[in-house]
């Protein structure tokens, strides 16, 4: 599975940095304060919050372009945060 969460971003840059987008592309919009646990918890990885800092997700979401596999299935992550 294949998850993508956008943060302050121009609709241009979509594009540019997830290539061609099609129907079955969608985008989760990071909310302010949100940090690495409410990504992983939002795309059930982990059941709670605080199950998921308890596993090292409590940092804040990394500024630029993010891709990681997370957890025993290896769900795809992709982040694009462009807000310091």
């Amino acid at each position: 599975m294949e998850f993508n969460f956008i943060y302050n971003i121009e609709e241009r840059d979509k594009e540019l940095f997830f290539g061609p987008l099609t129907d079955k592309d969608f985008f989760v919009e990071i909310q302010k304060g949100w940090t690495m646990a409410n990504i992983v918890y939002d795309v059930g990885i982990f059941n709670s919050l605080t199950q998921a800092r308890k596993n090292g997700f409590g940092d804040k979401i990394p500024f630029g372009f993010t891709d990681r596999k997370v957890g025993k299935l290896k769900t795809r992550i992709t982040i694009l945060n462009w807000s310091k």
